[in-house]
């Protein structure tokens, strides 16, 4: 079998979204500068890949593009101030460090988790996706601005 359809397969066993797999993959390759460097533009090129799958109807896949835009933004903010980051429960465990100055991510992150939700169910309609992309756009351009920030002192 060819080394890209063991990689499919692998990446349909855990049920996970290709490119994000791709990228937790050469993120554990990359030191930590470099790391931060891939989740900001991972973010950014998710969250454009999203918006362009949802203008095309490809609704699972445009949820989980921009759903990952945000995931990566928290992760960028997670590495750079030395947060784990390699679960669920840790991301949200970061989400909760960044709400200390702005408790209402908890609710716009509980509500963005539909997106991700949605690739597995298909349970959201065009408008429910387009009514989380203000709270998306939030939540990623608040982590994101953290993270730079973060940065600029380190």
């Amino acid at each position: 079998m060819e080394p890209l359809a063991l990689l499919k397969r692998r990446v349909e066993q855990l049920g996970k979204d290709a490119d994000a797999y791709l990228l937790e993959l050469l993120a554990r390759e990359a030191d930590p500068p470099e790391r931060v460097e891939a989740y900001l533009a991972a973010s950014e090129w998710f969250w454009r890949e999203g918006l362009r799958l949802l203008s095309l109807g490809d609704l699972r896949q445009a949820s989980e593009k921009i759903w990952n835009a945000v995931v990566q933004a928290v992760k960028a903010y997670a590495e750079v101030t030395g947060l784990p980051h390699d679960s669920h429960r840790l991301i949200w465990a970061v989400v909760r460090r960044l709400a200390r100055d702005r408790p209402e991510l908890i609710t716009m992150f509980a509500a963005v988790e539909q997106l991700h939700i949605n690739f597995y169910e298909g349970h959201l309609e065009r408008g429910d996706i387009e009514a989380l992309l203000k709270a998306a756009e939030s939540v990623r351009s608040y982590a994101v601005e953290m993270a730079k920030s973060a940065q600029r002192r380190g």
